[in-house]
């Protein structure tokens, strides 16, 4: 009985200012008074520095070989969702295909037949395209892209092996500043977009274009895929 009191008398004792303080010490449970960064405004104008490796083909993906873009960027905002964009990019397109694919010039005096053509063009593009952010976060955002590019063609050379005797000879052409093709071009992309720091951001971006309509001197159908990595700016929020 005697040793039941003495330690109810220890259970009610205050506890010494020193452990108190030691308890004031303790680590604060926090969890609870944690918010998630807020998510900041979009800038309203930004200027991108793009370049993009991408291929080009005629009807079938054997056709294609590795070309390549690179240029300007402007984009403006709507809505925060929302955005229109613009650019000149300069472009390289080179591509396989058969004789069937091309309307060539009567100047051109290419031999009838069925062949394969190599050809190195340089396109100047000109892009409108329209933005939608589908996941807008603190640290990135998803979107999806649809415009149309007008290409201007700058230099187009082709060429091609036709045999004659058992001999191979090699017939070339060239088109300089030739046709221009407005609205030419069906351009279809995704991409994610992340800040890295001040006014800076940086994106990757996988494209596809799709042909409206014949191209270049010989008319072909051209089509590119490739991926358009930016570095952006943001100029006014």
């Amino acid at each position: 009985m005697g040793s039941r009191a003495a330690w109810l008398s220890l259970a009610t004792y205050p506890l010494p200012d020193s452990l108190g303080g030691v308890a004031r010490l303790l680590p604060a449970d926090t969890t609870k008074e944690q918010k998630p960064p807020a998510l900041r405004p979009p800038y309203r104008l930004v200027l991108g520095l793009l370049g993009a490796p991408a291929f080009s083909a005629v009807r079938t993906p054997q056709t294609a070989q590795l070309g390549g873009d690179y240029g300007l960027t402007l984009e403006y905002l709507l809505t925060p969702r929302l955005r229109v964009r613009a650019g000149l990019i300069s472009s390289r397109k080179r591509y396989y295909a058969a004789s069937s694919d091309y309307e060539a010039p009567a100047n051109w005096q290419w031999f009838p037949g069925n062949y394969e053509l190599d050809a190195n063009c340089r396109i100047t593009e000109i892009p409108l395209d329209v933005r939608f952010d589908v996941l807008r976060r603190p640290t990135y955002a998803v979107f999806t892209s649809v415009g149309i590019n007008s290409l201007l063609m700058r230099n187009e050379q082709y060429s091609y092996d036709w045999t004659m005797n058992g001999q191979t000879f090699t017939k070339t052409a060239q088109v300089v500043n030739g046709s221009n093709h407005f609205l030419g071009v069906l351009n279809l992309s995704v991409g994610v977009e992340r800040p890295i720091g001040g006014r800076w951001s940086a994106q990757v971006e996988p494209f596809w274009q799709l042909p409206l309509g014949g191209v270049g001197a010989g008319k072909v159908h051209l089509s590119s895929a490739g991926a358009a990595f930016s570095l952006k700016f943001g100029l006014i929020r």
